[in-house]
């Protein structure tokens, strides 16, 4: 037994490899001529062997009236916007903002717990990473900063968090750049006045 490949048996082997070396004792392959795929191919006519049986299409299977499906039962959405009312209208309005400002294609609003507050695509992947860079931003005894990641080929998510008058808040938002810090400022500005309660 070979001490290094202890799991090849090396008699078994060189039977292997002599039965490959042997010539086949099938029939021999005939030469065909190329099939010239090429912008001269007029197909298989020349090909002799051909029978019209085998040429012929199948019959065709006899049909069956298929049995009635039910329609697939509709499946309950969750609506992954919780906001209602003035706060909704004032994180539209925002929405409309960032696409205008800063080519936004995609935004969301988490709340401390990981929430959803308001989501206006499908970005749920990416909410967990959101509210852990939020975290993970926090300065001990300070608040936290704002972090940005590339999540696509030209698409980055930047993540905002913020304490607000209704509690702590992460905006996630896709970008096709990272925003400047002074555009950041001016997001946390926009997002507390839209954070805020109406002044009556």
């Amino acid at each position: 037994m070979d001490p290094i490949n202890p799991w090849l048996d090396p008699v078994e082997v060189r039977r292997l490899a002599e039965r490959l070396i042997r010539p086949a004792r099938g029939p021999a392959i005939q030469d065909l001529p190329d099939a010239g795929f090429d912008d001269r191919f007029e197909g298989f006519a020349g090909i002799t062997g051909i029978t019209p049986a085998l040429c012929t299409p199948p019959a065709a299977a006899p049909q069956t009236t298929p049995h009635p499906t039910p329609p697939p039962l509709p499946q309950p959405t969750e609506s992954p916007v919780t906001a209602l009312g003035p706060f909704l209208e004032r994180i539209l309005r925002f929405r409309s903002w960032m696409i205008r400002e800063f080519d936004t294609r995609g935004l969301f609003i988490l709340d401390r717990d990981g929430s959803v507050i308001f989501d206006d695509g499908a970005h749920g992947k990416i909410h967990v990473l959101a509210r852990s860079l939020a975290q993970a931003s926090r300065k001990p005894g300070g608040s936290a900063g704002n972090v940005h990641v590339k999540v696509g080929a030209e698409a980055i998510l930047e993540v905002i968090p913020l304490d607000t008058p209704y509690g702590w808040m992460v905006l996630g938002a896709v970008v096709p750049n990272a925003l400047s810090p002074a555009a950041i400022a001016i997001v946390i500005d926009a997002l507390l006045q839209v954070a805020s309660p109406p002044v009556a």
